[in-house]
């Protein structure tokens, strides 16, 4: 049965920022420059705006007897044709999104965590709308997620 994270479980707060944390700066790469959409109707502004907002979900990371489910928060902005972004586990820290490459149905991007890890995400969005795939440290798979998008909160209207 997973384990879920709560705020007083230190050990495996670390063991996930250990887990889930690049020395070197990282530059985004401009949608434009990277390999088109397989989807021939989608042109990379069309294709990063699917991308460009929130998303919520979780990592889940196996452990020798057990598995720890960890809530993570994705935000995906764009800046001309560069998309970049912040992801977050709350309680434990946030790092930024850069490398963004979408082609076709599949998704890469790179976290920086917190501690200097370089985290390699290669997801696939699905028929749901909900993005799937692997967290990956130095080339070995760390963890799964699963996001889906956040819905936008209605705009306040003033009195």
């Amino acid at each position: 049965m997973p384990t879920r994270m709560t705020a007083g479980s230190a050990v495996v707060g670390v063991a996930l920022l250990a887990l889930l944390s690049a020395a070197r700066p990282l530059v985004a790469v401009p949608l434009a420059a990277q390999s088109k959409p397989n989807n021939s109707r989608a042109t990379p502004a069309t294709a990063g705006a699917a991308l460009i907002g929130g998303w919520s979900g979780t990592a889940t990371v196996p452990l020798p007897d057990s598995v720890i489910v960890v809530p993570v928060l994705y935000t995906f902005t764009q800046a001309g044709t560069a998309v970049t972004g912040q992801a977050m586990v709350p309680g434990q820290g946030t790092g930024p999104i850069s490398h963004v490459v979408l082609s076709g149905k599949q998704v890469r991007f790179r976290v920086t965590a917190p501690e200097g890890k370089l985290l390699e995400h290669d997801g696939t969005f699905g028929a749901d709308g909900s993005i799937e795939g692997m967290v990956n440290l130095d080339k070995q798979p760390i963890a799964k997620f699963k996001i889906t998008p956040r819905p936008s909160a209605p705009p306040r209207v003033k009195k």
